[in-house]
């Protein structure tokens, strides 16, 4: 390293390292679209969830007794959250799938309180109830009917994310990293198979360019991988309560990036919604200390 740089030690810089995590997730859904503006959202699905399979393989004990404890999540997870997400972008602009999918702490929540009777104040409930109308109410407004369905769909898989918290959270004696790993491995197979018996499908190798590639990596390593260990490393060392905030970063940098990489942009109304959203989980995150980590993209 040359005698002008600075080695940056981001764990120990918990504002400088929150905010990197939020680059990279909010980077992410751009990436993802960028991969889907020329794959199925199946194919891309079953190629992510490959490649993370195969780098996860020396870092994991692999034993058949966690198959049955992991096939539910891994349906919930991988197809209900995942795949759903990765059709839910595909439809609408990067930052409303960014905003939308801000609502997943604040659903764990609800979920919690309604499954697991743990407490919830009257402010998160309707913080939630407020930030969920605003990522709603834009897209019923402008009336297209093709970007109701995707905002449906990413809202759905925020919801099927919060499920998968709570299964998650009964298995403490899992690491996250093992969690991931049969989630893919599991996942994997299913998109490929459904891919397959799709009607319509193209051949698979073509598909996979350079740029599809890169956008691949960059999910597995970058978003799946990298990402997530430094978020626990800085939930570790400083506590949730200082890091959760930065979240909210993360539409900024999507809508930076997709203007910057796909030309996106906000129409007033959506403008608003976002908003109203952000608004909404800011709220949240201000009325609720959360003590434990959850494993999430999503994203990403």
């Amino acid at each position: 390293m040359g005698a002008g740089m600075r080695h940056i030690d981001w764990l120990a810089k918990p504002a400088l390292g929150a905010s990197l995590v939020a680059a990279i997730w909010g980077c992410n859904i751009v990436v993802m679209k960028v991969a889907l503006n020329d794959m199925d959202p199946l194919l891309f699905t079953a190629a992510r969830f490959l490649l993370l399979t195969i780098v996860l393989v020396p870092f994991v004990k692999i034993s058949t007794a966690q198959l049955k404890l992991l096939l539910p999540i891994a349906l919930v997870m991988g197809l209900g959250h995942f795949y759903v997400l990765a059709v839910g972008i595909s439809i609408v602009p990067g930052v409303i799938a960014s905003v939308c999918f801000l609502l997943g702490a604040p659903f764990s929540t609800l979920l919690s309180y309604l499954f697991l009777h743990e407490r919830i104040t009257p402010v998160q409930t309707w913080a939630i109830v407020i930030a969920t109308i605003g990522a709603i109410l834009p897209t019923l407004l402008l009336g297209q009917n093709d970007l109701q369905w995707g905002v449906f769909l990413v809202i759905l898989s925020t919801f099927m994310w919060a499920v998968g918290n709570i299964q998650i959270r009964k298995l403490k004696q899992l690491s996250v990293l093992s969690i991931q790993f049969w989630i893919a491995i599991i996942t994997a197979p299913l998109c490929f198979v459904a891919y397959l018996l799709q009607a319509d499908s193209t051949p698979i190798l073509p598909q996979f360019t350079i740029s599809i590639i890169l956008c691949l990596v960059y999910v597995v390593l970058c978003s799946s991988i990298l990402s997530y260990s430094l978020w626990y490393g800085l939930i570790h060392r400083h506590g949730m309560s200082r890091v959760a905030g930065f979240v909210l970063l993360q539409p900024l940098f999507t809508l930076t990036f997709g203007y910057l990489i796909l030309g996106e942009s906000l129409t007033l109304w959506q403008l608003v919604g976002s908003s109203i959203t952000l608004g909404g989980v800011y709220t949240y995150y201000q009325h609720h200390r959360i003590t434990e980590p959850s494993i999430n993209n999503q994203t990403h």
